[in-house]
């Protein structure tokens, strides 16, 4: 039988997820940041943020999602409406037909699909949301499948005034330190990870760090320690997230662990 979907949060957006810990160790139990199978790590958009579009019109943004998974798995991707969502109303996204490529690292697979939200004409109620609260944020879904794995991802776009200081946002860069691509780690513990993010505004920042093998001290700081569990060439992949703009970036090098 299928997996159920395990639902991401993202932008606002909190990666969640269930450990079936029963009777195992702590240290048995499957780590975060261990890419083991699919797993979203992320969603982008472009326009970071969308200006809210004139009376009687529309604006678009494109969505592009990102998971990391074993090597060789394929990865189909469906839009789906959040209804569930509290407080922000769902808007459908349109998949992009041939929009899905992957980046092959040497042990695990990076997996993209792009889709596209129309957003408008703004409905009254909308309007007035957008006047009152000076923002609209419009939730969107998108679920991945490979085999009995299912990821189902969801976030907000966000939707200002073209006055507003934040339809100017642009994305977040990320770029890791240590190890370098193509470095040679020891298998053994305390091997440093380390990144540096550029902000284009001013924002608090979400990193995470995942690893095709071993554990990560924090995956949530910008430096810390990793213990490769396995030799030959491994993945480690950096993200961040900015969290006022949502924009989400990437970096993923292989090193090999002796």
């Amino acid at each position: 039988m299928p997996s159920p979907p395990h639902i991401v949060t993202l932008f606002g957006l909190a990666f969640s997820l269930l450990l079936a810990l029963g009777a195992c160790r702590p240290e048995d139990a499957s780590r975060v940041e261990r890419i083991e199978k699919l797993r979203a790590i992320g969603i982008s958009a472009n326009p970071v943020v969308l200006t809210a579009p004139p009376p009687g019109t529309s604006g678009s943004i494109e969505l592009t999602a990102y998971a990391a998974l074993p090597p060789g798995a394929s990865v189909s991707a469906q839009s789906f409406l959040d209804e569930g969502s509290t407080y922000n109303q769902p808007v459908p996204v349109v998949m992009t037909p041939g929009s899905e490529t992957t980046q092959q690292m040497a042990a695990l697979d990076i997996f993209s699909v792009k889709a596209t939200a129309t957003v408008g004409p703004l409905t009254a109620e909308q309007q007035v949301i957008l006047a009152t609260t000076g923002k609209l944020a419009l939730r969107y879904g998108i679920q991945l499948d490979s085999g009995e794995e299912s990821e189902k991802i969801v976030g907000n776009i966000l939707v200002y005034p073209a006055t507003a200081q934040e339809v100017t946002y642009q994305s977040v860069g990320v770029s890791v330190a240590e190890p370098l691509a193509n470095a040679t780690v020891s298998s053994g513990p305390d091997q440093v990870l380390s990144g540096t993010v550029t902000k284009p505004q001013s924002e608090n920042i979400k990193v995470s760090w995942f690893v095709s093998s071993g554990k990560v001290a924090n995956r949530r700081a910008k430096e810390t320690k990793w213990e490769p569990e396995k030799t030959g060439i491994q993945t480690v992949i950096m993200t961040a997230r900015g969290m006022k703009s949502g924009s989400f970036a990437l970096q993923a090098v292989d090193v090999t662990v002796e």
